[in-house]
Parts: C-alpha cells; sequence; structure tokens
C-alpha cells in the first residue's frame, strides 16, 4: 500500500487544503483498482483524477497502433485510417505517440464495417458509415452534457466527496454494458419507419433519388434576444424543453423532426397534412410556453433529394425562406401544399419576393389543420 508520504511527494494530496474533501479517499480507491502513481499524476495534471475509472470501463483494453489494428480487422492500414476518420474517431488517453490508439474490440468492429463496401459503392458506403460515426458521436456527447449537467455540477455544489463523485462516474458508465443490444429492436424499428416512409414519398422508380415530401421549418421570434439574457442553467432548461415539445409535437401529427438548428426546428412527412398538424402544433404550443418568443414557420410540399437523413433541394431553399417571410404567428405554405391536402383550411396570404427565387411566390397562410 502507498503511503500517504508518497501521495504527497507525488503532488497528488494536500493534508492542509484536502483533509475533508475525500482526496486521500479517492487515491485509496484508485490504488486497489490498480491504478499507479504515474498514471494519477496524469490524471490530476488533465482534471481527469475523478473519471479515470469511468474512462477504463468505457473503453477497456489496451490502445494499439495502427498496424497491429489493421491486422485484427482484415484491413489495409490505408482503409483502416479511412474508417478511423469516417468515424471521427481522434487519440484518446494511452494512445501510442502518433496513434488514434485503437483497441482489439474497437478493431474487429471496423472490420466488419469495412464489408459494407462489398454490397454498396464505396462512396455510398462510406457517406452511411459517416452518418452512423456521427449519430453515435452526438449520443457520446448527449449521454456526458446529462450527467455533467443533471448529476455532476449539483454533487459538487452538495460538496460530494471527490471518491463518491467518481462512484458516481463510475456507475453512470457501467450503463453503457449491453446498451448496443438495447438498442437494436429500436434500430429496427426505426429503418422499417423509414423504408415506409420513402416507400409512401418515392418519385423516381428508377434512381431512387427523388422523392416528394412536406417540409417545414418554425423558429421562434425573439429568442436571440431573450437568450442573451439567460443565464447557462436557464437556457440549458428553455433548450431542453424546445426540444422536448419539438419532437413530441411533430410524432405525434405522424411527421418526422430531421434536426434542430438553435431555435429552429425542421420537419418532414411523406403526408401534407401530417405536416400541416405538425407546424400547427408547434405553433401553439411554442406561443402557449414562452411569453417572449413568438412562432413562425414555412411549409413546402414538392420533390427532394433524401441524403445522411436529411432532404435537400428548392423545396426545402423556399420552406426555409418563407419562415424569413412570415411574421409571428404567421406560418405560411405554398400553393403547392395547400392543394395537396383537404385537411387544411389556408387563407390567401398574396404573392412575396423570396431571396434565392427569380420570380414571387405566391403563398398561402395556414388557418386550421384538422386533427387526425
Amino acid at each position: 500500500m502507498l503511503s500517504v508520504e508518497e501521495f504527497i511527494a507525488a503532488g497528488l494530496y494536500d493534508p492542509e487544503t484536502q483533509a475533508t474533501t475525500g482526496r486521500l479517499e479517492l487515491l485509496r480507491w484508485l490504488e486497489a483498482k490498480d491504478f499507479t502513481i504515474a498514471e494519477m499524476v496524469r490524471g490530476v495534471s488533465d482534471d481527469s483524477l475523478g473519471s479515470m475509472v469511468g474512462d477504463r470501463t468505457l473503453v477497456p483494453g489496451r490502445r494499439m497502433g495502427g498496424d497491429e489494428a489493421a491486422a485484427i480487422a482484415g484491413l489495409s492500414r490505408e482503409v483502416l485510417d479511412g474508417l478511423l476518420r469516417v468515424f471521427g474517431m481522434t487519440p484518446i488517453e494511452s494512445s501510442p505517440p502518433g496513434e488514434i490508439g485503437v483497441t482489439a474490440d474497437e478493431a474487429r468492429a471496423i472490420g466488419m464495417f469495412g464489408s459494407i463496401g462489398s454490397m454498396f459503392s464505396n462512396d455510398e458506403a462510406t457517406s452511411f458509415l459517416r452518418v452512423v460515426g456521427s449519430s453515435l458521436a452526438r449520443i457520446g456527447e448527449a449521454g456526458v452534457s446529462l450527467f455533467l449537467t443533471d448529476v455532476e455540477s449539483q454533487m459538487i455544489v452538495d460538496g460530494t466527496s471527490e471518491l463518491v463523485l467518481a462512484q458516481a462516474v463510475e456507475e453512470a458508465t457501467g450503463l453503457i454494458e449491453g446498451l448496443s443490444a438495447q438498442l437494436d429492436p429500436l434500430l429496427r424499428r426505426h429503418v422499417l419507419q423509414a423504408t415506409e416512409r420513402t416507400r409512401r414519398a418515392m418519385v423516381d422508380q428508377t434512381q431512387r433519388l427523388r422523392y416528394r415530401y412536406a417540409v417545414g421549418f418554425v423558429d421562434l421570434v425573439g429568442f436571440t434576444a431573450i437568450s442573451g439574457e439567460m443565464d447557462a442553467p436557464t437556457l440549458s432548461a428553455f433548450l431542453r424543453d424546445f426540444e422536448a415539445m419539438a419532437y413530441d409535437v411533430v410524432t405525434s401529427a405522424g411527421a418526422r423532426v430531421v434536426k434542430l438548428i438553435g431555435d429552429e426546428v425542421m420537419f418532414a412527412a411523406a403526408d401534407p397534412a401530417a405536416a400541416c398538424r405538425a407546424a400547427n402544433e408547434l405553433m401553439v404550443g411554442f406561443a402557449a410556453a414562452h411569453d417572449h418568443v413568438l412562432p413562425r414557420g414555412g411549409l413546402a410540399y414538392g420533390d427532394v433529394v433524401v441524403r445522411g437523413g436529411d432532404y435537400y433541394g428548392p423545396i426545402v431553399n423556399l420552406a426555409a425562406r418563407l419562415v424569413d417571410e412570415a411574421v409571428p404567428q404567421e406560418l405560411l405554405v405554398t400553393n403547392a401544399l395547400a392543394e395537396a391536402t383537404t385537411a387544411c383550411q389556408f387563407e390567401p396570404a398574396g404573392r412575396r419576393m423570396v431571396k434565392g427565387f427569380d420570380k414571387p411566390i405566391s403563398v398561402q397562410s395556414l388557418h386550421t389543420a384538422m386533427p387526425t
């Protein structure tokens, strides 16, 4: 067992300032888990002492160089390096100098993904894997943010000991175990839903690139001004509630949230009536929930290109521009959308010169959207 004096000599413990913080207990706990003095010193230097056990739980195993990892993956070094970039992997602690630091489990997983190229073209397979990598990165960022804001920050405010905080980190990272198996049925459901959506929206039966969707945007006028007056916890709570309402309302209406862009939500539906319901409920919900911001929106209907879970083309651009044309609490739609559904009521709203379009666009204002 290491002595207190050794901890002091290494700069890990100061009895005058840390006698009641739980630092010594944390060091003893790390020692019992086979961390060395050198590793603890490194943990102090990069502010990771309390998360060292959690970090090891998250990514267990030796970090290998690229040549060794490529051999395990059954790939060339060039292909492995390309896949590492596609998945957004960067060097982590204890990686060999100049290397990403891949574990054996990671190498085997990447090798399996590398086989996707045998079914699809290399460019399209790479594009798909970028979506997978960026989605995993977002899940990782969201998970870390959840723990920091909802657990760790309050524990620090409460004066929780360093040992108890480190144990909470270990417990939280333990939740990752088995996550992939739990996500499997949910992923399958989303793949089927995407299949059914594209089947309903398909336009081009040959190239399978063009689809007909109603695309909408709703944003909050006044958000920029009030967000500058919010402290971090208040702003975080506001964005959490905004996101929750967006997903709940849009999904309930039968549409899909494509993405959130600051204070704006983008959504899409193969059924124009579903898009109208989603837009209407978003407008009503946001207006009722916040006194100092007012929603406005735009909807357009037509052919779009679908890639990587996102939507592109003039119809998308037009819907986004109509938001800028709308006044607060107004939702503008194109004539094509109004003509595509009998489940909504519209009122003429004139012709607008929309940025990026050469000719004036005739628009209507959504009055009501009938429930399903």
